[in-house]
């Protein structure tokens, strides 16, 4: 989509002009405008769908896309590790520029004219594959940039600066838990839904597990990144940090259910038993965490096995209610045993069981 602007006060920024400039095709088009986006948008004459009057952001529908466009802004940390608050929209574009994470990211480009604006040689650390902050409270302002800053290292091969990286081991040592979690989640999602072994291995041995807890996780015992791309799990960051202590993030259910699942194999006496009938990913944090040999068993030869004999069978046979499903899992027990075991032979076993019960 190509946008025209009259003003030469609108700009993408951020990411978008940074993958332009290491040649990447951006996901996103982030856009500012340096007064107010949403007299902006409207005197342009463009659909405005929602706006956000408090930052003064508008988000409009230009030739059936949606685009954001936000206000350029001040912003502040009341509350060191909280979310920042906003004490000033419609700035200069420099305020705005030097607020954000890291320089790569503070870069400006003309709608108008295509002329970029780099108030602090983020063009230039592009180039350098580097990351660096603005200023030394960076990490205590929000320490959740840590963990993109390991996003944007494992995506385009970036390091901290010999200062940046320091500011961070400062602050992993004396991490402070009053932040905002619900945050820093996002990013580990983000971070680790890139499907990296090196990313975990750096999350564990640079330290970064300390913004969840003081508690060294357990590195994994067979490749995590393999596996999720042999079995095609799409939101792998579970599985990545299944050692790791998360009682501090705020799960959703499915995510509960994962841990539970891997916690009912880890436990159980019959883990294949339990591996049928749980989520994939709660298998593969038992496999690389647990048992590595029973796991990838279980994943690449025994996942398929299911009995073949149905419970309208057993009904024939005069099972009734929970009983049908102790046979089942009886059955499946021993298939898991003797895959290739047949039909006959599963029947075989049900009027085992059942000659035993009327004994």
């Amino acid at each position: 989509m190509k946008l025209n602007d009259n003003t030469g006060k609108l700009y993408y920024v951020g990411g978008c002009v940074r993958d332009e400039i290491l040649g990447k095709q951006s996901v996103d088009i982030d856009l500012c405008y340096e007064g107010d986006a949403i007299d902006y948008v409207t005197a342009q004459g463009y659909k405005i769908i929602k706006t956000q009057k408090n930052i003064r952001t508008a988000r409009a529908l230009i030739e059936g896309e949606e685009i954001d466009f936000a206000s350029t802004r001040k912003e502040i940390y009341p509350e060191a590790g909280h979310l920042p608050v906003t004490t000033e929209t419609g700035c200069p574009l420099e305020d705005d520029l030097t607020r954000r994470d890291f320089t790569v990211n503070s870069i400006a480009k003309s709608v108008k004219t295509g002329d970029i604006i780099d108030p602090t040689g983020g063009a230039e650390d592009i180039k350098r594959q580097l990351l660096r902050v603005h200023h030394d409270k960076s990490f205590i302002d929000d320490p959740t940039r840590i963990i993109r800053g390991l996003k944007f290292s494992l995506r385009f091969g970036f390091e901290f600066d010999e200062h940046t990286e320091n500011l961070k081991a400062d602050y992993l040592n004396n991490v402070n838990y009053d932040m905002s979690y619900s945050r820093l989640k996002k990013e580990l999602v983000d971070c680790f839904n890139l499907n990296s072994d090196e990313g975990l291995n750096r999350f564990i041995e640079e330290g970064m597990y300390k913004l969840l807890t003081q508690n060294k996780p357990q590195k994994p015992l067979a490749s995590i990144e393999e596996l999720v791309k042999e079995f095609g799990i799409q939101t792998p960051w579970l599985i990545y940090l299944g050692s790791t202590n998360l009682s501090r993030l705020a799960l959703a259910k499915t995510e509960t259910k994962i841990i539970e699942g891997f916690n009912a194999i880890k436990e159980s006496g019959a883990p294949y038993k339990i591996c049928s009938k749980s989520d994939i990913q709660s298998v593969i944090l038992w496999t690389v965490f647990v048992n590595p040999d029973k796991g990838l068993h279980y994943l690449k030869n025994l996942r398929e096995v299911k009995p073949s004999v149905t419970g309208e069978e057993l009904l024939i046979m005069g099972c009734k209610g929970k009983q049908i499903g102790n046979i089942l899992d009886k059955v499946q027990e021993e298939k898991f045993k003797t895959p290739d075991m047949s039909h006959a032979d599963e029947l075989s076993i049900v009027k085992s069981i059942l000659n035993k019960n009327k004994l």
